[in-house]
Order: structure tokens, then C-alpha cells, then sequence
């Protein structure tokens, strides 16, 4: 019989089990929001957020991991990089413009965000980490100015996604990327 795994924590929050996963925090939310992936109810919730007890996630975290290891996680398809590729283009064209519109901002930022559960189930290979790059420009700091920067910053990496689209090969080193 198969012990459980020492707890290597006492309690986690969305951060830590993101941390122990690998993963985004944005991610793990849109689980725990969405109820899949069959993550566990928290322990408690505080003004901060959900807790879980180390010994009630772990072997939840135990059992992700060893699901994703067994090769469970696909590379990112062309499909996939070609529709964040778009998303992403699309609202940067919105932030270049001379009065960005507040609601169509926010309709193409969730639509680029609503594809971080498929990014995020991907290998975390050249171009899995490209697609990360794209969706980490949109955390933080929702000012136009900031995600007009943020999203100026990974182009080489949209200019990578564009090439996985079309079928060709992404495996050369994007430049600041």
C-alpha cells in the first residue's frame, strides 16, 4: 500500500499550487472557477482567497503532475497558434488606436485570456513558452499604455506563432524573446 506524499506545505493558495504545477495562477483560477480538472473544494476562503490544506491539494498536484509526465500534455498546435496569434494582433490594432475603445478593449483581452487553459495544457517547449510569453504580456497593469507595451514586446514571439501557423518551423531563437 502506497502512502500519501509527505505534505511539503501546510497550506496553499492559487500562487503555491500554480508554483507546484508549473503553471499560470490565471490558469488555475479559471479551474477552480470553471470546476475542472477535479481540483479539490479549499480548505477555507480568506479576503485573499481560497486555502487548501498540504495534505487535502497534494496529492491532487501529485496526481496532475504525474498525468502531465506520462506525456498527457500536447505540443501547441498550429490551430491553437494561429487563433492567440489573431487574438492578440487583433488587440493591439484596438490599443494603437487614437482613442482605444473600453469595451472592445476588454472584449479582446478575454478573448485572448479565454485561451490560456488551452496554451497553458501544452508542453512547455519553444513554442509553448512563445504562446506563455503572449499571455504573461496581459497580466498585471490593465492600462492601454501598459498592455500596448507589454504586447509590443513579444512580437517576436507573435511573429513565431504566425510562422507555427502557416506550418513553418519555429525553432530558431526569437530575438529579446
Amino acid at each position: 500500500m502506497q502512502q500519501d506524499p509527505v505534505p511539503r506545505r501546510a497550506y496553499y493558495g492559487l500562487a503555491e499550487i500554480a508554483d507546484a504545477l508549473g503553471l499560470s495562477r490565471q490558469l488555475v483560477t479559471v479551474w477552480r472557477r470553471r470546476r475542472s480538472h477535479d481540483i479539490p473544494e479549499p480548505t477555507a476562503e480568506l479576503s485573499s482567497g481560497p486555502i487548501w490544506e498540504g495534505a487535502a491539494i497534494e496529492p491532487w498536484i501529485d496526481r496532475l503532475r504525474a498525468r502531465r509526465d506520462d506525456g498527457a500534455a500536447a505540443p501547441l498546435g498550429p490551430e491553437l497558434a494561429a487563433r492567440l496569434a489573431r487574438r492578440a494582433l487583433r488587440l493591439l490594432a484596438l490599443l494603437l488606436e487614437d482613442r482605444p475603445r473600453p469595451q472592445l478593449l476588454a472584449q479582446a483581452v478575454a478573448a485572448v485570456q479565454e485561451l490560456a487553459p488551452a496554451v497553458e495544457a501544452t508542453l512547455a517547449d519553444d513554442d509553448g513558452r512563445l504562446a506563455r510569453a503572449v499571455l504573461a504580456a496581459l497580466a498585471g497593469d490593465s492600462a492601454p499604455a501598459t498592455f500596448r507595451t507589454r504586447l509590443a514586446d513579444v512580437l517576436p514571439a507573435l511573429a513565431q506563432l504566425v510562422r507555427k501557423a502557416n506550418g513553418e518551423r519555429t525553432d530558431e531563437t526569437v530575438p529579446n524573446g
